[in-house]
Parts: C-alpha cells; structure tokens; sequence
C-alpha cells in the first residue's frame, strides 16, 4: 500500500512538473527562461524586430566595434563621476558647490554618451537597413517613445 502511494506522489510530481514545464515555454513566447537578455541581447531583439539578415548583423556588429572604445571612455567616465558623487556626499555630508561641479561634468559625459547613440543609430539606420527596415526601425522608435509617454503619464498621475 504504501510503495503504490509512494508510486501515486511521484506521478502527481511529475505531471506537475512536465504542466509547470510546458506552461512557462509557451507563455507569451519568452520559453522557460524568461524574457531576458540570452535571446541575442539588444541587437538580437532588434534584428529579431527588423527582420535583419546575418550580413545585416554583421554590419552592426563591426559598426559597434568601431565606436566601442569611444563608449568605453564615457561609460568609464561617467562611472568615476558616479564615484566622485558618491564620496562627495557620504556620511550624509552635502557641499553643493563640490556636488554641483562633479553634476556639470556628469551631465556633459551624459550628453556626450547620447550624442555616439545617435551617431550609432544613424550610421545603421543609413547604411544598414532597407527601405522596409527604416519605416520597421521609425514605428520600433515610436513604440518606444510612447511606452516612456505612458510611464510618465503614470508617474504624474500618481503625484495628484
């Protein structure tokens, strides 16, 4: 009696597993793993939306690796002013005149990182893509700037 109960939770175990297993694959198409960043990163999801071919990817590959090094330096720029910033105000210590001078040269290496987005984009955008990929790539920026649209909305909407 007690081996066909032992054989019964099993069973159960099982199928609940092999339910649990096939209900996160095919849910909303993200497979067991979620929706994370192992499907291709950015470019991957991006190629997946622009339906680019494997030459396609290439090209935006070398065309990050070209400007690589310039992001490096304004990442790694923009890390030391997080520093800065961070140690300019531990302890709960606050001089805004140091604060304000490490914030300045912060928000130019901000900019500075906004600017090579833009230049990136652009070179893809005009060397890469077809005409059919460019209205693709115009409705994907669209998608995005309303999805901030609606998140700002929320956020003003809960400080009424």
């Amino acid at each position: 009696m007690k081996r066909k109960a032992l054989w019964a939770v099993f069973g159960l175990t099982v199928v609940a597993l092999v339910i649990t297993v096939a209900r996160a694959d095919f849910r909303r198409g993200h497979g067991w793993c979620g929706n994370g960043w192992h499907h291709g990163g950015p470019l991957g999801h991006v190629g997946r939306e622009l339906k680019l071919s494997d030459a396609q990817l290439s090209q935006v590959r070398s065309i990050w690796i070209e400007e690589r090094p310039m992001i490096t330096a304004l990442l790694k720029d923009l890390t030391s002013g997080a520093h800065q910033l961070a140690n300019a105000s531990v302890g709960g210590k606050f001089d805004e005149g140091k604060v304000q001078a490490i914030v300045v040269t912060e928000g130019n290496t901000f900019a500075k990182l906004l600017l090579e987005k833009e230049r990136f984009k652009s070179r893809v955008y005009t060397t890469v893509l077809n005409e059919e990929q460019r209205h693709s790539a115009d409705k994907l920026q669209q998608r995005w700037l309303d999805r901030m649209d609606h998140a700002v909305a929320r956020l003003d909407r809960g400080n009424q």
